[in-house]
């Protein structure tokens, strides 16, 4: 798997950049500060998150948003990894957090948190490391990544830091891991084969208990054999008395049902009487009622035969009323009219008050804004001042600072030149130089005070002509701020005097507005007073129609009330009649029921005197049935107490059952126990003793195989990068590295910086290599930030032919030196633009390409 793009946006110095990564070789030259690092911390950023690098690093300045996405290119798919930061401000302190993780495989996209975007990169690039997103990963930065000015790193790590990192790096460290987890696995399993042992030492009583088990069921199952023989004979003797029972309970229901019989009969017969009795009183009720009806009725035919004459008297006032009803409808209408036209006389006698009083307000107002437009004609410069110079204040400025520093100059000058003066008039006063104090001839040095002098004079016309100009420019600038002064004054009464103009205007156009509204009121209010004058004379007529309407009103309530009466006198009537049929119809029943009651009197008499002469003693026969009930009531009991009896030893002979079953279970759990006990006794014997010797020697030869994998490789690198056949590179088993200067071996830190330089970039490049051989790294990919530091030209040109000579799959070089671009299959220019950083494309090519580009710079140096 190798990398296949990187994707930046606001990182550091790049505003975005996008660049695509093949195999071979891929070199990325460019200045100090230019950018290059960052694309390195971009990719472990996009991988590792903030832990190596802090946000706030990374993070364009002023950028509120910082995105980067890396690709890989496996065999078999394509992953992309992104990570988006935003800039927060918290308690006062700029923070940063991630805003949106995600992880695709193939297109298909996954939403993930920090730590299990961790564990999915993990997986990914196939080394072990901690999934914590807060925890450093050094086998990255030891066998993948090399920071700028940390090749040097591993060469002071502490040696037991460093071996442990090597042996997770070589993925050894498991082996160990499974040794010291076989190791307390046995501890545990011994632990769980005491315990075992001892669970089943406390269960040794249940061999006791399944004895005396047994021994109490047995019994318990002779007697309850016994009493189950009783009951059998009990139940018979019960089925006898409830025989007997029966026969004399039957005899007495018999009697009984006749006494009850007897006793209905007899309240039925006393009914049956008071019915009859009620009957006939009924009906000379009714006879009385019907008398009584008959009388009303003639009483009421006299307001009902006046029902026709009533309602035609009615039918003439409802006539005259709906005319004069229409009348009032019509005229209705019209002082609806009258009231809308006083209510349109009210509002345009309002409107006018209004807008006569608005006109007189805009009238004043139009005045006083005419009177302001004179005040501002009449103030201020009429038209704009001349400018006395033509450039601006901070051209004059500027002129003015080079004008002081142009004297300051000739001031200083000046002052030297008079110090060399009076330095050599004083040597031709005393004969003595000032400065050394050795004696010298004047007449040697009389030239020398002409030439100093001369110096002195031109030092003062420079002076002269300094200050002169220094002072035309002083007066430029004054004569330039009043200008700007005026020039302001100016540009302020013209804006008041076009504020004023503007104001005036509105003000001569809102007043002929409202003198246009008054007019338009007052029309409105002359319209309003005819319709008024016009419709007033409705209103008395008005008035007349609803005094006849009220009189006709009260004469159709009377009227009314008439008809109502003699329609109540016709109802009432019909009542009667309704009654009078149906007091007949009720007589004639009653008269039927009162011949039904006297029959069936007489029949229930005859049933009466029947079950008389059979009455037997119906005491007696009871008494008989209760004596029977007591006897079977009385053998009942001894039955249920024999079967109590009986349940209360089936609870006994379950009980001895189930301490049986339990003894019997606890015994088999006792011996399972004690055969569990002696498996996990050779389970931990075989884990604690064969199986972790075999891991310990197993881990032990890989160690050995990757050290001589690695020593192989680390003195043929170094070798390579240092041309000096007396220097020969080792690592002890610790993986130290030291070198062996003729025959004596010497640490890292008594070489030089070149020296140490290459031993680490030989003991990485070695790592790397025994790494991806023994399959614990799924990235075919190195990268390397500047890893000639402290390289000579030569050594330059050696790490370049040894990095050509591995043929790694994917490096990726970062590095200011031009020379190495001849062993790169792709060269990528980064530049730095107004502060930004940017990729030059045109820059980008292969080897030979780049070459060329080289070889061109070089002629035109």
């Amino acid at each position: 798997m190798q990398l296949s793009r990187l994707r930046v946006k606001n990182i550091r110095s790049y505003e975005s950049a996008d660049l695509e990564f093949r195999a071979g070789t891929t070199l990325l030259v460019g200045d100090v500060g230019a950018g290059k690092t960052s694309l390195l911390y971009a990719i472990e950023m996009a991988l590792f998150g903030v832990a190596e690098v802090n946000a706030a690093y990374l993070v364009r300045h002023g950028a509120g948003h910082a995105e980067v996405t890396v690709g890989f290119q496996g065999p078999d798919h394509r992953y992309e990894i992104s990570r988006r930061f935003r800039r927060l401000r918290r308690k006062g302190q700029e923070t940063f957090e991630a805003e949106r993780i995600r992880f695709m495989v193939d297109g298909a996209e996954t939403a993930y948190s920090a730590t299990e975007l961790r564990q999915q990169v993990i997986d990914l690039l196939g080394f072990p490391d901690n999934p914590s997103p807060q925890a450093h990963s050094d086998l990255w930065r030891w066998a993948v990544y090399v920071p700028q000015e940390r090749m040097r790193d591993i060469l002071g790590a502490r040696p037991q830091e460093r071996l442990e990192t090597v042996r997770k790096a070589l993925g050894v460290e498991r082996y160990r891991t499974a040794a010291e987890n076989a190791q307390v696995l046995a501890t545990d399993l011994r632990r769980t084969a005491s315990t075992r042992r001892a669970e089943a030492d406390r269960l040794r009583h249940f061999d006791e208990e399944f004895a005396e088990g047994h021994r109490q069921a047995d019994q318990l199952r002779a007697d309850r054999v016994t009493i189950d023989r009783g009951l059998r004979d009990r139940r018979k003797v019960i089925q006898d008395l409830e025989a007997a029972r029966d026969a004399a309970e039957a005899t007495a229901r018999t009697a009984e049902a006749d006494a009850r019989e007897l006793a209905g009969l007899t309240r039925e017969a006393e009914t049956d009487q008071g019915t009859l009795e009620g009957h006939l009183r009924t009906l000379s009720e009714h006879e009385a009622e019907a008398k009584g009806r008959t009388e009303e009725r003639a009483t009421t035919n006299a307001d009902a035969d006046a029902l026709d004459t009533r309602r035609g008297e009615l039918a003439i006032t409802d006539e005259e009323l709906g005319a004069v009803r229409t009348d009032v409808e019509r005229r209705a209408e019209v002082l609806r009219a009258l009231a809308g036209a006083r209510a349109a006389l009210a509002s345009a006698e309002r409107r006018e008050g209004e807008t006569r009083a608005a006109v007189d307000r805009l009238r004043s107002e139009e005045e006083d804004a005419r009177h302001t437009v004179d005040e501002a004609l009449g103030e201020g410069p009429s038209k704009e001042p001349p400018a006395p110079v033509p450039d601006s204040l901070t051209v004059v400025d500027e002129r003015l600072e080079a004008a002081r520093r142009a004297e300051a100059v000739c001031l200083q000058e000046l002052t030297q030149a008079e110090s060399a003066l009076s330095e050599v008039e004083e040597l031709l006063r005393g004969g003595v130089c000032p400065r050394c104090h050795q004696a010298v001839r004047p007449s040697e040095f009389a030239e020398h005070r002409t030439e100093a002098a001369a110096v002195v004079e031109g030092a003062r016309g420079r002076l002269t002509v300094a200050e002169t100009a220094r002072r035309r420019f002083e007066e430029e600038r004054r004569a330039r701020e009043r200008y700007e002064r005026a020039l302001e004054r100016w540009k302020e009464v013209e804006k008041r005097r076009s504020a004023t103009r503007t104001a005036h205007e509105r003000a001569t156009r809102a007043l002929t507005a409202a003198t246009k509204e008054l007019e338009e009121a007052e029309a409105a209010t002359v319209d309003a007073r005819t319709q008024v004058a016009k419709l007033s004379p409705e209103e008395s007529e008005d008035s007349r129609a609803r005094a006849k309407l009220t009189s006709l009103e009260r004469l159709r309530a009377e009227r009314a009330r008439s008809v109502e009466q003699s329609l109540l006198a016709v109802e009432r009537r019909e009542g009667i009649d309704r009654a009078l049929k149906a007091l007949r119809v009720e007589k004639a029943r009653l008269s039927r029921e009162v011949t039904t009651l006297q029959r069936r009197i007489e029949g229930r008499g005859r049933r009466m005197n029947a079950l008389l002469a059979v009455r037997g003693d119906a005491e007696a026969l009871r008494t008989a049935a209760t004596e029977a009930n007591r006897r079977l009531s009385a053998a009942q009991e001894e039955e249920a107490e024999e079967r109590a009896a009986l349940a209360r030893l089936d609870a006994r002979l379950e009980e001895a059952v189930r301490r049986v079953r339990d003894a019997e279970a606890g015994r088999r759990e006792r011996a399972e126990l004690i055969a569990e006990a002696k498996e996990v006794d050779d389970k931990a014997a075989w884990v604690g003793t064969a199986f972790r010797t075999t891991v310990l020697e197993m881990e032990q030869k890989l160690l050995t195989h990757a050290q001589a994998l690695f020593e192989r490789e680390f003195s043929r690198y170094f070798a390579s990068l240092v041309d000096d056949p007396g220097l020969v590179a080792r690592t002890d088993p610790a993986f130290t590295p030291l070198v062996m200067i003729e025959g004596e071996w010497t640490p890292a830190e008594a070489l030089s910086g070149g020296e140490r330089t290459s031993l680490a970039l030989a003991f990485r490049l070695a790592l790397a290599q025994v790494v991806r051989a023994m399959g614990s790294l799924h990235l075919d990919t190195l990268l390397l930030d500047e890893p000639t530091d402290g390289f000579s030209p030569e050594q330059v040109i050696r790490m370049g032919e040894l990095l050509e000579e591995l043929a790694l799959p994917q490096v990726i070089l970062v590095s200011h030196e031009s020379q190495l671009a001849a062993i790169a299959d792709r060269v990528i220019r980064v530049r730095k633009v107004d502060g930004r950083s940017v990729l030059d494309t045109s820059s980008v090519g292969t080897r030979d390409s780049s070459e060329d580009t080289e070889a061109e710079d070089s002629n035109a140096a």
